[in-house]
């Protein structure tokens, strides 16, 4: 299985934010980092939700037919 382009592509989105709010020389900076970085994993995880959701729902419709 290849690599996803949509996965890479929000690898790079958020890598590019991420650095972006490194940069920031502000004191509110870490509550940005720690923000988006649980924003980002509560994408991931509802996107693999969704996926495994899809895959099930797809194979019983598949043996009902």
């Amino acid at each position: 299985m290849g690599t996803d382009p949509n996965f890479t592509f929000l690898k790079a989105f958020f890598s590019a934010r991420i650095d972006r709010l490194r940069n920031v020389r502000d004191d509110r900076g870490a509550i940005s980092i720690e923000t988006m970085m649980i924003i980002a994993g509560l994408v991931v995880a509802a996107g693999v939700a969704v996926a495994i959701i899809a895959t099930k729902v797809s194979e019983k419709a598949a043996t009902i037919k």
